[in-house]
This record gives C-alpha cells, sequence and structure tokens, in this order.
C-alpha cells in the first residue's frame, strides 16, 4: 500500500502553491545536477518566466526530476514568490518543508506541464522515499556501470561521497571532453 503525500505532510490553503516539475532545460541540463552542484542553482530555476506569468500563486512547490529513476521527483523546496518582473521572479526559500529538501522522493507521472496547480496533483502525490541526509549523488554500483559526466564526477568529488572516494582512488579513467564524448570511462 502506497503512502500518500497528504498522509504525512498536510499541507493548508494548497490553491495558494503552483507545482513546479524542474526537468532538463533545452540545453539538457537537469535540474538535479544543479541542484547537487549547487544548492543556489537551483534557486534560478525558480526564478526563470516564460512569457506567460505561470507562477501566478503565492508559492512554489518545487520538485527536480530524479532522473535514474522513471516518475520520481525530489523535492527541492518551497519558494515565496515575492515579485513578477517582467523577465523572472524574485523568490526566497522558505522554512516550509525545510527537513525535506533533497530528501523527500515522490512518485508521480506528470504531463509535459511544467507549472501546475498544486490542487490537481496533491492527492496524487506519492511518497517514494525519504531519504536519511540529502541527497548527494548516485551511490556507486560498481565500475561495470561507471557511465558519468564529468560535471557528475566532479560534483560526486565534491560532495565527497566515500564510496566513489574509494573505489576511484586507485583506477585509471579516460575522459573525452568533446561535444560527442563528454563522459568518463574507468579502464
Amino acid at each position: 500500500m502506497s503512502i500518500k503525500l497528504r498522509d504525512i505532510w498536510p499541507i493548508e490553503n494548497i490553491g495558494d502553491y503552483k507545482v513546479h516539475f524542474g526537468r532538463s532545460n533545452y540545453e539538457k541540463i537537469e535540474p538535479l545536477d544543479e541542484w547537487l552542484e549547487a544548492p543556489d542553482n537551483w534557486v534560478y530555476w525558480q526564478e526563470y518566466r516564460p512569457k506567460r506569468n505561470e507562477f501566478n500563486r503565492d508559492f512554489i512547490f518545487s520538485l527536480m526530476n530524479f532522473y535514474s529513476e522513471k516518475d520520481v521527483w525530489l523535492f527541492g523546496g518551497i519558494f515565496r514568490v515575492l515579485d513578477r518582473h517582467e523577465d523572472r521572479y524574485e523568490v526566497e526559500l522558505t522554512d516550509q518543508g525545510e527537513s525535506f529538501i533533497g530528501r523527500l522522493k515522490i512518485r508521480f507521472s506528470p504531463d509535459r506541464s511544467t507549472r501546475v496547480n498544486f490542487e490537481n496533483h496533491y492527492d496524487k502525490f506519492e511518497v517514494s522515499e525519504i531519504l536519511r541526509e540529502p541527497y548527494k549523488g548516485r551511490r556507486f554500483l560498481g565500475y561495470e556501470n561507471v557511465h558519468l559526466s564529468f560535471r557528475e564526477l566532479s560534483t560526486l568529488i565534491k560532495n565527497d561521497r566515500p564510496d566513489w572516494k574509494s573505489s576511484l582512488e586507485n583506477v585509471k579513467g579516460v575522459y573525452s571532453n568533446s561535444k560527442l564524448f563528454k563522459r568518463c570511462y574507468i579502464l
């Protein structure tokens, strides 16, 4: 039996919220990677304003695509919209749900909409997992499974993942920085 988000986190006045389903952008940059690199980078994703005023409510319930798991989203915080400019939003991270940031994984299969009304989805959000600590990058799953971008590798090292550090300390690798081959391979 699944656990619904509403069962562990009753949110009042859901009509005051938009949900932001953060997905890779036109440059193929994943918001999860941005957040891992520097959580402040995730703020900029909330500040982006398309032509229409899509964050037209007081709060943004932000989720980033947890792309290694199908239909799973990582909670990125609740932002208050302070101002709506022609070219951007001005937002601030609130303390609502602060302990869930980077830890709460929600299972949900949305359509391609990115900014939606919270009340249309809240009852459908299932808790996939609550991590013990904020997500710091994927676990090391063996040498045969190492195929990652330089950016992801750099972030894993910066976040001091002990499983990756101990596994990669004494191996050689190949990194290609061309546009076609931005990957790291273990030899």
